[in-house]
């Protein structure tokens, strides 16, 4: 039933987002591909952490600065730009892992676990038996900290999805082998912890042109398509508790996300919406673009306006070459990372996008406003269409910068082979810091 309606939309209001081929110049090259593009908008800010199943709060810092004034980099190394006052940001870690939650209860049925989480007190651990179930509807309305559905032994029990409706409800430590659909009017929805494989969409949040879905958070997820379209669709999010984040996307893996035709995102978010927070995510073997933003100004006679905030920190991206999905052959070289505008405090910093040379690419389109803020991250290559000389950028590496960025970039290495850790092995970890803080082989995505 949902189905239908989202073609739909897509087909009314689809524009063309362009790939940048490889050796694209600032012209968008000769035969570059289009890809229907259908429309996402995202939103973030500085945002506190909201930590997978306890969902507890933290200001997330700003970005702390050591004082060495070097803008780091191996001596010898590649070609630091001059002119790097203060010194460079760190990066703050992964927060750990949890371990799964005691259960207060434990059933085995689907409609008994559903009856469960609605009469049970806020702070309860409600846990589905080991064994195979269909889709789950959640619908309670809980005080903080909310109520958890989850798996009794972490991916030994199997859903065919879930929706969920109400507010501070978490599903957790299942196997999920169809869409979750956040619905509008939510607040606090958490999905923590989960294999998902399947579904049109991984998640959804949430079916709505109006209608916010409020306070959301996807963390230490799994993400293992190939999906019917994105891993994660968001639309109309909205920072309702004031806490900095309308939607957190932190600690998750994302593989096997295929272009099939349908536009297929690791994260693409639609109708725009307010306080986008992406961090600490895995994304990697894809062929997909693994965090799009676009048309906040799209949806005819609906809500419309750019997108305020936007961060985009400590995230891995490798390996996003996997071949063309049967259903469409030829299907195109997607960008990683593409944000179009308009759109306001966006930040950048501490991400690698590395491992596919011209492949490995961040696009900045459709404006970029001067509080845009791109700072120690180690891309490959940096493309723009637009006029991107207002943002700060530093303490940045890179190989290649196409199109119009900013003269001065304090403490920027022009570097193609800079030092990693053990690329072989999944380590992108430089000695600069520059770049994630972490390594995948210490991290635990799913139940």
């Amino acid at each position: 039933m949902r189905k239908a309606p989202r073609r739909i939309a897509r087909s009314l209001l689809a524009t063309v987002a362009l790939i940048v081929p490889l050796g694209a110049s600032l012209a968008l090259a000769e035969g570059a591909s289009n890809r229907a593009a259908s429309v996402s908008g995202v939103h973030g800010r500085k945002a506190t952490h909201r930590i997978g199943l306890a969902q507890a709060r933290r200001v997330w810092p700003p970005l702390r600065r050591h004082h060495n004034g070097t803008g780091g980099g191996s001596p010898g190394r590649g070609v630091e730009e001059a002119g790097a006052p203060g010194g460079e940001p760190e990066a703050e870690p992964p927060p750990p892992s949890e371990p799964p939650r005691a259960c207060t209860s434990v059933v085995d049925s689907v409609a008994a676990a559903e009856a469960a989480v609605s009469a049970a007190a806020p702070g309860s651990v409600v846990c589905l038996a080991d064994g195979t179930y269909g889709r789950v509807a959640l619908d309670a309305t809980k005080a903080e900290p909310g109520v958890i559905l989850q798996a009794e032994s972490p991916g030994r029990a199997s859903i065919d999805g879930a929706t969920m409706r109400g507010s501070h409800l978490t599903l957790a430590r299942f196997a999920v082998g169809d869409e979750i659909v956040v619905e509008p009017g939510s607040a606090g929805m958490t999905v923590a912890h989960n294999r998902i494989s399947g579904g049109y969409f991984g998640v959804l949040a949430g079916p709505t042109t109006t209608t916010t879905v409020n306070d959301v958070s996807i963390v230490g997820n799994s993400f293992v398509g190939p999906f019917g379209e994105d891993a994660i669709r968001a639309n109309r999010y909205h920072d309702a508790n004031g806490d900095g984040a309308g939607l957190l996307v932190e600690g998750n893996e994302f593989t096997k996300v295929i272009e099939n035709g349908n536009h297929s995102d690791c994260l693409q978010t639609v109708w725009t919406g307010d306080h986008l927070v992406y961090r600490h995510n895995y994304l990697h073997d894809n062929r997909c673009q693994g965090f799009f933003v676009k048309d906040q100004t799209a949806l005819p006679g609906g809500v419309s306006g750019p997108v305020e905030g936007i961060r985009v920190e400590d995230n891995l991206f490798l390996h996003n070459t996997e071949p063309c999905a049967p259903s469409a052959p030829g299907c195109g070289q997607p960008n990683y990372a593409q944000i179009f505008g308009p759109y306001s405090a966006l930040v950048i910093a501490h991400n690698t996008i590395w491992g596919n040379g011209s492949s490995s690419l961040l696009t900045l389109r459709e404006g970029v406003p001067a509080d845009t803020r791109i700072e120690a991250n180690a891309i490959y290559r940096f493309w723009t269409d637009t006029d991107a000389s207002a943002a700060g950028f530093a303490f940045n590496t890179y190989c290649k910068l196409e199109g119009s960025w900013p003269s001065s970039r304090p403490g920027s290495t022009v570097e193609c082979s800079p030092p990693f850790a053990d690329p072989g092995a999944g380590d992108y970890r430089l000695p600069s810091g520059r770049g994630v803080s972490w390594d995948p082989a210490g991290q635990h995505y799913g139940p």
